[in-house]
């Protein structure tokens, strides 16, 4: 709750995989304090960061305010909505993530993903991306199912999008404040993805957690900690 004991709404903005199941220990951690609503997206198809806006803006709507929780792919989807509906968004929670191009060679990868042939990739190479020394058993297991459901073209489909993004115009225009997670130990998002953010953003304060990129699944309890004083503070 926060410092007027409302019970906020917490709504969690699923990564690429786009099923949300890899917040369970976020949610766990969150206890039962605050309303969470993990929200999910199709994992077979992909129109683009605007559709998923589009799809999302009537659950949003039912609401009176929320704050919206996204990590990694789903950081520019939350500011998207936020720009959209700034009555709605009362705050923004951003983790390893980013709001335009995430590494300093974007489109050149963004021009290799374009060609590559429709061959997943070596899932323990994107593990060690996301996990660094490696996940726990019951999250591999975890990350193993919502891989396995989605198929390779719209993981591709989904990296064009984030490496191509640009949401620094209507990060800029938001009045509401945004608390920036950054992994410390990232080696998918560059620190100064989140440098860039705070920058930007007309309300934002940045946090450094000792993770990987699966900051929300490897770091839980510091997360939820960080998240907790963040929304004590709002109005």
């Amino acid at each position: 709750m926060n410092a007027a004991g409302e019970r906020m709404r917490l709504c969690l903005l699923p990564g690429l995989d786009g099923s949300g199941r890899l917040y369970a220990p976020l949610i766990d951690e969150l206890g039962d304090a605050h309303a969470i609503e993990p929200w999910t997206y199709d994992s077979s198809c992909f129109e683009g960061y605007p559709s998923l806006a589009d799809a999302w803006e009537p659950a949003l709507s039912r609401h009176q305010t929320v704050v919206l929780v996204a990590e990694s792919f789903a950081g520019p989807l939350a500011i998207t909505l936020a720009h959209r509906h700034p009555q709605h968004v009362k705050a923004v929670v951003l983790a390893a993530t980013f709001v335009h191009r995430p590494l300093p060679a974007s489109g050149f990868f963004a021009g290799l993903l374009q060609r590559a042939p429709a061959v997943a990739p070596p899932w323990f190479v994107l593990e060690r991306l996301l996990a660094g020394a490696g996940l726990p058993p019951t999250l591999r297991s975890e990350l193993d199912a919502v891989l396995d459901a989605m198929p390779f073209e719209v993981l591709r489909r989904r990296a064009l999008a984030a490496l191509r993004v640009d949401m620094r115009s209507e990060l800029a225009g938001l009045r509401m404040p945004i608390l920036y997670l950054q992994a410390r130990d990232d080696r998918l998002i560059w620190p100064s993805a989140g440098r860039e953010i705070v920058r930007l953003a007309h309300d934002a304060r940045l946090e450094t957690i000792t993770a990987p990129h699966f900051l929300f699944q490897l770091a839980p309890v510091e997360a939820a900690a960080a998240i907790r004083r963040f929304l004590d503070q709002l109005c």
